[in-house]
Formats: C-alpha cells, sequence, structure tokens
C-alpha cells in the first residue's frame, strides 16, 4: 500500500469493480433531483492506477504532532462537553417550571 490514506475497496495501480450512476440534465433543461440516470446494473471495472511521472508523494505527518488547530479544537470539545453536562445538571434540578400538558391548551 503507498503512503497516501485510501479507501480500502480501491487500490492504485489494479482494477476494481464499482457501480456507476450519472445526474445530468437532459436537453439543457435545469438539472431536478427526480433526473437520475444509472448506467447499469452489472459492476462496472474501474482502473485506479497512478500517473507515471505525476505528482510526488509527500511525507505525511506523524500521527504525533500537535499543533494551534488540534489543540483548539480539543479545548473547544471538552468545554462543550463540560458545558452540556452543567446545563443537563441544571436542567434536572430546577423544578420551579411545572409540566403542562399540551391537552389542556
Amino acid at each position: 500500500m503507498d503512503r497516501l490514506q485510501q479507501d480500502v475497496q480501491f487500490t492504485i495501480g489494479q482494477s476494481s469493480k464499482v457501480a456507476v450512476a450519472f445526474w445530468y440534465p437532459p436537453d439543457g433543461n435545469p438539472w431536478s433531483k427526480s433526473q437520475h440516470y444509472s448506467a447499469s446494473c452489472n459492476w462496472l471495472t474501474m482502473e485506479v492506477a497512478s500517473v507515471p511521472g505525476g505528482p510526488s508523494v509527500s511525507r505525511v505527518s506523524s500521527s504525533g504532532s500537535w499543533d494551534a488547530v488540534t489543540a483548539f479544537a480539543l479545548l473547544l470539545s471538552v468545554v462543550a462537553f463540560c458545558l452540556t453536562v452543567f446545563i443537563g445538571y441544571w436542567v434536572s434540578k430546577t423544578k420551579a417550571v411545572p409540566f403542562t400538558p399540551i391537552d389542556h391548551l
């Protein structure tokens, strides 16, 4: 396997079977979501090949590297989780608002 992350269904340099569907507006009309054209009910062969002389694969940074965006995302997630727990606790403890069934409105 190469260094690029890829879907396990496809391997670069080998053929794979795929189902294909086309979405396009016929006769120059605007596209609508009901215009779905399936190419075939059978599996079609698709070649997933690397391009010779194409762009080289650059080294992917290690998974242990941290940057400011990762740290901010983690901090934001922790704050959101704590806020959710606090609001859940506050709502469950506050019984000042009585329950009003919809049938009586």
